[in-house]
């Protein structure tokens, strides 16, 4: 593979609990419990939003911000590394539009099916 080809970004899919790896950090909507000693977050998919049409702020996705305490903690040594990242949500298809308009965390993950 050539470099112009190469993408060195965290491999982010959809899945369940039951789809993870040992090496698979966990992003998990609500609170469902992940495996023991497995780095996971949680989200919420409403947390921070405010009403259509406010101009005051432009908050980023809950998913998103979770997904980039991840990558610090990741990338300071703070959790086990992690090779993908396996995402348990309620709705896949507002999930991946969240990611997906996210600059940041379409920087760092890549949307995987």
């Amino acid at each position: 593979m050539s470099n112009a080809q190469r993408d060195d970004r965290i491999p982010l899919r959809i899945g369940a609990l039951a789809d993870s790896g040992p090496d698979d950090a966990l992003l998990i909507e609500g609170d469902a419990q992940p495996p023991p000693g497995r780095v996971s977050a949680h989200f919420s998919a409403t947390a921070g939003r405010h009403m259509p049409g406010c101009v005051c702020c432009s908050a980023r996705p809950g998913a998103a911000t979770a997904l980039g305490a991840l990558f610090q903690a990741r990338a300071r040594g703070e959790v086990a590394w992690f090779a993908a990242v396996v995402a348990v949500v309620r709705d896949p298809a507002a999930f991946a539009a969240d990611m997906l308009s996210d600059r940041l965390a379409a920087a760092r993950f890549r949307l995987v099916h």
